[in-house]
């Protein structure tokens, strides 16, 4: 065999080495791709749209007044934006015959002045001719325009009385170095409510057999 003729075979065998690797490599490479006939995702492009969570988000000033269940199960509308506003929940046990009152929290109080005020809450019960019949007040809240007060308190109210019974929540501040007490509102809910939401809210109350109602109101400026 002569020279030339040696060079060529071996070229061929390498020429031929090559293209089988080239193969195994590719065979290797398609079985990593396609595993039981299912494409691995872990090898595919991702879209953006795998990376979304799946959560609708509501816009933030929708007011969602007329919702009546929050998030814990619990009958409770929500805050109107902007307005200052009181959240108050209630119950009636009409076997022991009293009225719970939770004064939870308020909404933007003296967001148009220069300091958060300080701020606390009482509950008056009243009868028919509004005639005072208890009397509750919350701790002060200092320097908040979005306090909490998580305040529980009860009032005796009998069955036959109850439905002309009126529970009055006055939101009062304390201001200036000899800390006086102002009064910038109210709301009246029951038989003398001030507005027809605190009446819807009593009567609610009323047939709620025992469940808390909790609703946003308005405070009604003095």
């Amino acid at each position: 065999m002569s020279t030339m003729d040696l060079r060529r075979k071996l070229s061929d065998s390498r020429s031929s080495s090559e293209s089988s690797s080239d193969a195994v490599t590719q065979k290797s490479s398609l079985e990593i791709h396609s595993l039981g006939g299912a494409t691995s995702p872990s090898l595919l492009p991702v879209s953006p749209s795998m990376h979304s969570n799946g959560i609708s988000r509501g816009h933030n000033g929708d007011s969602r007044r007329s919702s009546m269940v929050d998030a814990t199960g619990r009958f409770c509308s929500q805050p109107m934006s902007g307005s200052p506003e009181i959240l108050v929940g209630l119950c009636y046990d009409d076997k022991h015959e009293v009225v719970s009152v939770c004064i939870e929290k308020a909404s933007s109080l003296g967001s148009d002045t220069a300091h958060p005020p300080d701020s606390f809450i009482r509950i008056i019960g009243l009868d028919e001719f509004s005639t005072e019949l208890s009397r509750h007040k919350t701790d002060t809240v200092k320097h908040s325009t979005q306090p909490v007060y998580s305040h529980h308190c009860t009032m005796r109210f009998s069955k036959d009385k109850v439905e002309t019974s009126t529970v009055r929540v006055e939101v009062w501040t304390v201001t200036g170095i000899l800390r006086r007490k102002v009064q910038i509102g109210s709301i009246s809910i029951g038989f003398a409510s001030s507005t027809p939401d605190a009446n819807e809210h009593w009567q609610q109350m009323m047939q709620g057999a025992g469940i808390t109602v909790s609703k946003w109101h308005a405070i009604q400026s003095e």
